[in-house]
């Protein structure tokens, strides 16, 4: 064990009686007291930040000094929003094409943290950020997931994530302060008997994952038999289908809130399933103000963060889709642009939408839907015991057939596992017609 992984667990193991005070910049209570305040308090707080945010990136980041005149009496008295429309659009490629233009000039990136996501597309970006803004984050998150009891710092949480990854010849667990970590690597019947034991031994009362490690978490383990009573389920970090929604839900019988969040940190809501029911997503107003750019038939996420000053990605494009009311409530987000199949007369289609019959379940444990040619999809399953029949093929197929044989030609292949990406998260859907 290196020193920094000593440091981390001397930290998690402490800080449940440690004062908050000495854990969170005093940003972060400042964001908890505005979350707590009347609506009226909170839209005038939104539009300060956003005026804040518009007038230092003009002034003080070298991009948007080149791109956008405003002078100091119009980022003063203008009203915000119609600020905001000055600014031009932004996309990831330009970011990673002139990152240090995107930073406040006076900032010392020695002081920083600099964080890289690969992102669903492969095409990575790479993020200035101090422990303000990381505690700002926590702030959102905190007023979200307390309405559960949850707690951070004093929660007794199974952590399920790349935080958690372990290598091949490692246990799948190990106990840091106040998580229980478990390998998504490890999510597989060799270590079920580790996973149950350490479980059993810890009794997590919130479990905080990503959806399908969940998913397979609720397929292996039967919490009625560990006499285990599960609080909420906090989900975030990759999309959640509604047959994963139903499965934790179902299994851990208790709330389940999903996250959509970025690693640009632009955008942020909260969708709930409960007793069977999944509701929609709700923009944070107060963490970003959100729009939508018209894509054809679609519209397209774009959010703007209220509290990044650091480095300010203003009206930054998604690739993620959906129509968000007034009210801040979005029905349905239809996934990353790279996660859309191409259909034979070119139509795309939300790869989410390729699901497996309900009770396909019984003999499939894992699928993913490949595509490497336009207008062709295989469908990649796993045997959830040894092999599948040709009878389960042959439903499988038809299945797929029937509901989408005019738009694809459909194969189906057996795998024995479906690997997992390099951030420890399985795809639901793999493209290579970029690369081809």
């Amino acid at each position: 064990m290196g020193f920094q992984d000593r440091l981390l667990r001397c930290y998690y193991a402490s800080r449940a009686w440690v004062p908050a005070r000495w854990l969170y910049h005093p940003d972060y209570f400042h964001v908890r007291k505005l979350l707590a305040a009347d609506p009226q308090r909170r839209r005038a707080a939104a539009e300060h930040r956003l005026r804040h945010v518009l007038a230092s990136a003009a002034v003080h980041v070298p991009f948007y000094r080149r791109s956008v005149r405003l002078s100091a009496a119009e980022l003063a008295h203008e009203a915000p929003c119609e600020l905001l429309q000055r600014f031009p659009y932004l996309e990831k490629a330009q970011v990673m094409a002139c990152q240090h233009d995107f930073l406040d000039e006076r900032a010392d990136t020695l002081r920083l943290h600099y964080a890289t996501s690969g992102g669903s597309s492969g095409q990575g970006i790479g993020l200035w950020r101090s422990k303000r803004l990381a505690d700002i984050e926590k702030a959102f998150f905190a007023h979200e997931w307390g309405q559960f009891g949850f707690s951070a710092d004093k929660a007794r949480i199974l952590r399920i994530g790349a935080d958690a990854r372990r290598l091949a010849h490692q246990g799948p667990v190990r106990v840091v302060g106040n998580r229980l970590m478990l390998s998504p690597y490890h999510l597989t019947p060799r270590h079920r008997g580790d996973i149950v034991a350490a479980i059993a031994r810890f009794r997590p009362r919130y479990i905080h994952a990503y959806p399908s490690s969940a998913a397979a978490l609720a397929e292996m383990i039967d919490p009625a038999a560990l006499d285990l009573q599960v609080r909420a389920v906090l989900l975030a970090s990759e999309p959640a289908t509604r047959q994963q929604l139903a499965t934790i839900g179902a299994r851990f019988a208790c709330p389940v809130s999903v996250c959509y969040g970025l690693a640009e940190r632009t955008s942020l809501a909260f969708a709930g399933h409960r007793d069977g029911i999944t509701g929609p997503y709700r923009f944070e107003p107060l963490y970003a103000l959100h729009e939508n750019r018209d894509a054809g038939e679609r519209s397209e996420i774009v959010g703007t963060s209220l509290w990044n000053d650091l480095m300010p990605l203003i009206r930054y494009c998604s690739d993620d889709f959906g129509a968000i009311g007034a009210d801040g409530v979005c029905v349905s987000i239809d996934g990353r642009r790279q996660q859309f199949l191409v259909a034979r007369d070119g139509t795309r289609i939300p790869g989410l939408s390729i699901v497996i019959d309900e009770a396909t379940w019984d003999f499939v444990r894992l699928y993913q839907v490949r595509q490497r040619v336009a207008g062709a999809i295989t469908l990649c399953v796993v045997a959830r015991y040894r092999r599948l029949s040709e009878q389960q093929k042959r439903f499988v197929l038809d299945a797929q057939l029937r509901r989408w044989g005019g738009w694809f030609d459909i194969a189906i292949e057996e795998a024995d596992d479906i690997a997992l990406a390099p951030n420890g998260k399985r795809q639901l859907v793999v493209s290579e017609l970029g690369s081809a």
